[in-house]
């Protein structure tokens, strides 16, 4: 299963899937993410992978600058604590639409974790379309 929920607490916390926790570490980087209703968590390496390469784009392109706000000026720094919870600020949960005692999804993506609320999740998944309609041919992801 690559799909796990848990509930934010009263302070902002919330658990990071226990199945996850071995392959990320002791730290996570939150951020927004380039899709809307999407929190982005890198391990501290990804993370600056990323941002070095942000780096090397032209800060005179409005749309460089833009992506460098969104990604790199929202981040911020989750160390797990003992329990395995992270604190994420306020405004990154309010930018996900989501307060204390609602429920959030973490989706495994492999290279990061999307963090969305359980409530978008769910009506995201009601309304996409199969994925039958879609011409997936120029992946060559053979065996699905």
């Amino acid at each position: 299963m690559a799909r796990f929920t848990h509930t934010i607490d009263a302070k902002g916390r919330v658990f990071v899937p226990a199945r996850l926790r071995d392959s990320i570490g002791a730290s996570l980087i939150v951020t927004l993410s380039l899709d809307e209703g999407y929190l982005s968590a890198y391990t501290p390496e990804a993370f600056r992978a990323i941002r070095d390469q942000i780096g090397q784009l032209s800060g005179t392109d409005p749309a460089v600058r833009r992506l460098k706000r969104t990604i790199i000026g929202e981040a911020m720094p989750c160390d797990l604590d003992s329990q395995g919870r992270i604190s994420v600020s306020d405004e990154l949960w309010a930018a996900i639409k989501v307060q204390p005692g609602e429920e959030v999804c973490f989706i495994d993506m492999f290279d990061k974790l999307e963090i969305c609320a359980k409530s978008f999740y769910e009506q995201n998944k009601i309304e996409q379309r199969s994925l039958a309609s879609d011409d997936l041919t120029r992946f060559d992801v053979r065996g699905l």
